[in-house]
């Protein structure tokens, strides 16, 4: 019995020594290169040529989206980030020596963007998406961090995250790393692919980290290997964007282009989770980067198909089933009973996507909750939009989404009030 519990003990303390060793050795970060200028010998001219990047740098990687405070001040942390095993909440990225990044060099930024690893060696959460950052240039790193430090500092604490058990041991965090976390910095080039192409991957892939939101993820939360192929986030579903999930759904080159440009376009406007990446990200983005990510993320696309009438099947007349009735009462006085919609309130249905959807939920959760007024790049506006949760049953929901889908989605009609029922826990 002695030799027995020897033995376990033994193979205890090897596996510990093991997992302590792969800590020190793979939990780390990797290698920092050099900074690609000489912060303490710039002009003035060459600070704000490089601030005036870091801005953009910024955008482009949506930085602003998740470290807004909660009253709306730009980097200084408090926005909550709704997870499966908790809330985490953007922390305070100003200059702010006491509570933000003011005693950060930039080799430290670089370290927390690109390997998830503060200065004092603790890991970041992977909801900082340097699971994508991984591959970001240290000449976009080096401009973000003058362009922080340029920056008003903002003495607001940051709120600690909110995790159960165990997601709330942060050093756990270094074997998911461990795991998960890419192993290279820099992005292989693609032969075929043309200069512009290669822009458009590093933009929607590294420093937009469009992936995040829209690949699908495993039980580790980690990402899985089918790249924008869609996955339900925060309660909303950020949906398939590869070339043959856009094309199904209509989209054209140009379609794509309008939607990230403006907020806007014939297959509907952004919203949802969506909203915040157009008013912090894309609507600043230069038209050479929009048209570098449409070419990247529309490339091999077929044809546009849209809506599969073949599919669309309602039991009964359509014209007289209860959800175009429900249509006509409560949703045609904006979207018309045609759905085609009014300039500058209401998006026509005719074309608009979020019906072609095979899952119902953020159809449904429209309709539930509503949509805020919304401004958009330019003059472009839509009024607001009630919702309509505390007025329908769930079988009422399931017939007006039914019609919707069947009318202007070419999906069947085949929601049922259970699932309406059940997307209030997704």
């Amino acid at each position: 019995m002695r030799g027995l519990l020897a033995v376990l003990l033994g193979l205890v303390a090897v596996g510990g020594a093991g997992a302590g060793l792969a800590y020190v050795l793979f939990a780390g970060p990797g290698p920092i290169p050099p900074a690609t200028v000489a912060f303490d010998r710039l002009t003035h001219d060459e600070r704000r040529a490089l601030v005036a990047r870091g801005r953009y740098v910024a955008r482009a990687a949506d930085c602003e989206a998740c470290h807004v405070s909660e009253d709306g001040v730009a980097y200084a942390g408090g926005f909550a980030m709704e997870t499966p095993f908790g809330t985490i909440y953007g922390t305070n990225i100003t200059p702010s020596r006491e509570h933000g990044i003011g005693g950060w060099s930039a080799d430290d930024l670089y370290r927390a963007v690109v390997y998830g690893i503060l200065p004092d060696g603790g890991h970041l959460y992977p909801a900082m998406p340097y699971t994508s950052y991984h591959a970001m240039q240290r000449a976009d790193v080096d401009a973000l961090w003058a362009y922080l430090m340029a920056r008003p500092p903002i003495d607001k604490p940051d709120r600690a995250p909110d995790m159960i058990f165990p997601f709330n041991i942060r050093p756990a965090i270094a074997f998911w790393d461990m795991l998960f976390r890419p192993g290279g910095t820099t992005l292989p080039p693609v032969e075929s692919r043309p200069e512009a192409w290669h822009r458009g991957r590093y933009l929607v892939d590294v420093l937009g980290h469009c992936g995040d939101c829209h690949t699908p993820r495993n039980l580790a939360f980690a990402k899985t290997d089918r790249h924008l192929a869609g996955e339900i986030i925060e309660g909303d579903l950020a949906p398939d964007i590869t070339p043959a999930g856009l094309a199904a759904r209509g989209w054209t080159p140009g379609d794509l282009r309008s939607f990230m440009a403006t907020g806007v376009s014939p297959q509907g406007t952004m919203t949802l989770g969506m909203y915040p990446v157009l008013v912090h990200s894309t609507q600043h983005l230069t038209p050479e980067d929009l048209d570098a990510m449409v070419l990247y993320l529309m490339d091999g696309a077929p044809a546009p198909a849209g809506p599969d009438p073949a599919a669309a099947t309602l039991a009964g007349d359509p014209q007289a089933a209860p959800g175009r009735t429900l249509y006509v009462g409560l949703c045609a006085g904006c979207h018309g009973t045609e759905g085609e919609g009014q300039p500058n309130a209401s998006v026509p249905m005719r074309g608009n996507t979020t019906p072609m959807l095979e899952d119902p939920l953020n159809l449904v959760k429209v309709i539930r909750d509503g949509i805020p007024a919304r401004r958009f790049a330019g003059t472009m506006r839509m009024q607001e939009m009630p919702g309509f949760g505390d007025r329908l049953t769930d079988r009422e929901m399931a017939d007006l989404v039914n019609y919707l889908r069947v009318a202007w989605g070419g999906r069947p009609g085949d929601v049922t009030p259970g699932q309406v029922a059940g997307t209030r826990d997704r």
